[in-house]
């Protein structure tokens, strides 16, 4: 990545200003593109992105904002596609819940700080020069897919079919057992199942409460009586990812 493309929106242009020098300032290279609303940004994305020159790695939204706010703003870009990263800005604290449901990557208050936008940036430079590429090639009738395994957010079985569910909402269906897949998945080790018919992905859990597991896709996968020990191997994949 050796520029990193920004659109900001905010409709108190002197606070995207504020955002840009910030964002000259940082030592990681980047082209800004600037909206006083969020009918403009989605008009502008969806014009571009099927050329390629809506290729945004990361949006800075502001959340109050006249017409759609910035929450609205997100949910739209995330229907329309839209896979990069999502930095909220704003003076209230009371978005928390709404952010994370448009899969925010941060929530930053104002007055921005430089320093949380350079960590920012950074880490998101790094996590894209170390990108996960492990993953499991897939067969149907039709078609031949890699799925990588970040992609995924839980496997299901249901009448021998195999269900790959994405953290983008969407899935996919092999017919197949889960003896057939669960040693490839196994062997990455942040798959970990939980009942006869589920494997999840142990970095898609947002926590768990009792004998159910929420995701953050939003889903639900249940923890049976024979599969008790997962708790154990899911604190035990936190606190070793942690090192």
């Amino acid at each position: 990545m050796a520029y990193m493309n920004i659109l900001i929106c905010d409709d108190v242009k002197e606070e995207a200003l504020i955002l840009e020098n910030i964002l000259n300032e940082s030592s990681i290279k980047s082209n800004s593109v600037y909206f006083q609303n969020g009918e403009d940004v989605l008009e502008y994305f969806k014009k571009n992105s099927s050329s390629g020159g809506a290729n945004i790695d990361v949006c800075f939204f502001d959340i109050i904002m006249p017409g759609l706010n910035g929450i609205e703003l997100a949910a739209k870009m995330r229907e329309v596609g839209f896979n990069g990263k999502i930095v909220f800005l704003t003076a209230s604290k009371d978005y928390g819940v709404e952010s994370y449901q448009v899969k925010a990557y941060f929530y930053l208050l104002k007055p921005v700080n430089p320093q949380d936008v350079y960590k920012i940036l950074n880490e998101i430079k790094n996590n894209e020069s170390n990108k996960d590429s492990a993953g499991i090639k897939i067969e149907t009738r039709n078609i031949t897919r890699f799925i990588y395994f970040k992609e995924i957010s839980y496997v299901e079985v249901i009448n021998k079919n195999v269900f790959f569910r994405l953290l983008d909402g969407s899935e996919v269906v092999i017919f197949a057992s889960l003896s057939d897949i669960m040693p490839q998945l196994a062997a990455d080790g942040r798959f970990a199942q939980c009942h006869r018919s589920f494997v999840v992905n142990m970095d898609a859990i947002m926590q768990i409460q009792g004998k159910e597991i929420i995701l953050r896709c939003g889903r639900k996968a249940p923890i049976s009586r024979s599969y008790k020990n997962f708790n154990d191997q899911y604190f035990t994949h936190v606190f070793e990812g942690d090192k």
